[in-house]
């Protein structure tokens, strides 16, 4: 039987299944990486001595043994990495290139997301009630606060008020000789007249439309706010990219998965969509992966997603170098703008060489 390595679906990111293919004598194991020293696995990092792990468990299927790993393994050793395991009585399990397996969200690994939900952003208009306040609780009637001018008193002589002179009003009769009846039409058209007069410059100086003195004004009309669309939560983000997998569903299917959770800012499970997209295959998703890993990427929720990494950024970009140019050109100028790292590291220099 053959090495296999596969994500623990149980748990949401740093455990590993590792099914060795055949049983192990051992419960101890040794990780040994093929491509460059120091090569052995230790419990602080990669060391020159050898060092025998423990799993979390191990486990029996029709005579192999399946050990499970979590973070202080997983986390530590990168995608595509050569990896020999070796049991304690000598045994080698076989080489195999390291997959991917998502880091613990609190981990040392890749990924930093959170798998908390994001809260709901769906709002809810506010009644008129809450905004106008109930009576005697300190807070006055919308239309006082908003749109309702205070109701002047009738004028009854020469004032100053907003910087213009409103005219005076008569206070006694004129001693011209006029008909009783006559003065007093006269004398209480004036008033009205004066009255409407003062309360249009008001109006027209608040800015808001006359009303009749004595017809109290009405609340403008208001406009809830159009509710938004609800976002997914990264729980059902989950349990819609689990669905996908039992139905064995296209490539396309998640890539329109991570789109979806692009939009929700869910950046986490739009990274496994992506990766599920299988960016070999696939121009947009190896242009998605690499923009979670390319140091350039400002958008937050690819940067709260994964942490930057030159070498992963580059080799998704390199996917389709030649054949997309997009991929072409910010492969080129992202080795452009890392020429030191490039000559430090030689895998990273032969990926970026044209």
């Amino acid at each position: 039987m053959t090495l296999r390595i596969t994500e623990d679906e149980d748990e949401i990111g740093g455990h590993a299944l590792i099914d060795l293919g055949q049983r192990a004598a051992s419960p101890l194991l040794s990780f040994r990486r093929q491509d460059t020293e120091p090569r052995h696995l230790g419990t602080e990092g990669w060391q020159p001595e050898i060092a025998w792990l423990a799993p979390l468990s191990m486990t029996e299927h029709d005579g192999r043994t399946v050990a499970r790993f979590g973070p202080s393994v997983v986390d530590r050793i990168e995608e595509l990495v050569p990896i020999e395991i070796v049991g304690q009585d000598g045994t080698s399990f076989g080489v195999v290139s390291w997959p991917f397996i998502t880091p613990a969200p609190a981990g040392s690994g890749m990924l930093a997301a959170s798998p908390i939900p994001a809260p709901s952003l769906t709002q809810t208009a506010p009644s008129q009630e809450t905004l106008a306040g109930e009576p005697g609780d300190g807070l006055a009637p919308l239309q006082d606060l908003e749109t309702s001018p205070a109701e002047p008193e009738p004028p009854r002589r020469a004032s100053v008020r907003d910087g213009l002179v409103l005219p005076e009003v008569p206070r006694e009769a004129p001693r011209r000789i006029w008909p009783a009846l006559v003065f007093l039409v006269l004398f209480a058209g004036a008033g009205i007249g004066a009255y409407l007069y003062q309360d249009l410059l008001k109006a027209v100086l608040a800015g808001h439309p006359t009303a009749p003195a004595d017809t109290p004004a009405q609340p403008e009309a208001r406009t809830p706010p159009a509710a938004e669309a609800p976002r997914l939560s990264a729980a059902e983000l989950r349990q819609r990219h689990g669905r996908l997998l039992d139905e064995r569903a296209t490539g396309s299917a998640f890539l329109a998965l991570g789109g979806t959770a692009i939009e929700a800012q869910q950046g986490g499970a739009a990274f496994r969509a992506f990766e599920e997209a299988d960016p070999a295959a696939s121009a947009d998703a190896a242009w998605q992966m690499a923009r979670f890993y390319d140091p350039r990427t400002t958008d937050t929720t690819y940067r709260d997603a994964a942490q930057p990494d030159v070498s992963r950024a580059a080799y998704y970009y390199a996917l389709w170098r030649n054949r997309s140019p997009r991929h072409t050109d910010a492969l080129r100028s992202l080795c452009d703008a890392n020429t030191e790292l490039v000559g430090r590291d030689e895998r990273l220099r032969a990926i970026c060489r044209p």
